[in-house]
């Protein structure tokens, strides 16, 4: 018995040894040991070692494909927006101590900021407070700055900026400039090959209207251009009020009552001579009439 355990025993062992021996070969690993790719790959990808198959490949050519198709395609967009061109105005309205102190410092701030006034104009209220409204034009590029720089000349009582927007209108007039420009070379063209009198007039003719409609919109496209370099601000400075009394001091002066006296009296005077120069030179007119009507009046009361 003792001879079959124990031959048993080692038939276990030669079998145990060599499915021990076995198992690496077959290409089993271990569940806890997990899987590391070479070169410092992220987990998951494939390694130098595995063969990369055209699938793959495709498809990590179209991915990239399309990622520079879509770069391209927002650069397009970004460069293909057009230009905005929009006039810009302000309004503003300033309470300020002292008017001509105010106005001498907004028109420095203008030829400080290459700017030009277009109008002008002051007056004095009823009150006696001066006051002034300055029209003028600054560069675009400084139209924030100026802005700002107008607060500091008094107290803000109204601030209103608006922007029109002309692009459409800009590019409009410039398309159509460049399919006039296009026009009148045509037609110079046919004027220096045509050679029979109608033909040559009725191309003249039609080469002084495209003309006429190309300086038209030229000079449409100056004064949007103008315009859009150039804001409009109109500033408007207002006199604080000053206090005053709201009962004038009394005054009395014996010489100014007697003054007016007199005055008044010339003046009755005056009526009084004026209306005796009246009644003579008028007397050709109600004398007669005076004398008819006595005469009748006496011939009734006899009757």
């Amino acid at each position: 018995m003792s001879r079959k355990v124990v031959g048993v025993v080692a038939a276990v062992l030669i079998v145990a040894l060599l499915v021990w021996t076995w198992l690496p070969h077959v290409g089993y690993k271990p569940a806890s040991s997990p899987q590391v790719p070479e070169y410092g790959g992220a987990p998951g990808a494939p390694s130098r070692s595995d063969p990369m198959t055209a699938k793959d490949t495709l498809t990590m050519i179209g991915a990239a494909g399309e990622g520079r198709e879509s770069h391209i395609t927002l650069a397009s967009l970004t460069t293909g927006q057009p230009e905005r061109y929009l006039i810009k105005t302000a309004t503003v309205t300033l309470e300020v101590r002292e008017t001509q102190k105010a106005l001498q410092q907004l028109q420095a701030q203008i030829k400080e900021n290459k700017g030009y006034i277009a109008d002008l104009r002051e007056w004095t209220d009823a009150l006696g407070n001066q006051n002034a409204t300055v029209i003028f034009r600054v560069p675009a590029s400084r139209f924030e700055d100026v802005l700002n720089a107008l607060k500091g000349l008094g107290k803000p009582m109204e601030v209103q900026v608006s922007s029109e927007d002309v692009t459409e209108e800009y590019v409009d007039i410039d398309a159509r400039l460049r399919n006039l420009k296009r026009t009148e070379e045509r037609l110079l063209g046919h004027l220096s090959r045509t050679g029979r009198l109608m033909d040559t007039l009725a191309v003249e003719r039609e080469l002084s209207r495209v003309r006429q409609e190309i300086e038209v919109l030229e000079g449409r496209l100056r004064f949007l251009k103008h315009r859009v370099a150039y804001c409009t601000i109109t500033v408007t400075l207002r006199q604080s009020a000053r206090t005053q009394p709201l009962v004038p001091p009394e005054s009395f002066s014996t010489s100014e009552v007697a003054s007016n006296a007199v005055r008044s009296l010339v003046a009755f005077a005056q009526g009084i001579w004026s209306v005796l120069i009246w009644l003579a030179v008028w007397a050709v007119v109600w004398l007669p009439l005076m004398a008819i009507g006595w005469f009748g009046y006496r011939r009734i009361r006899r009757v």
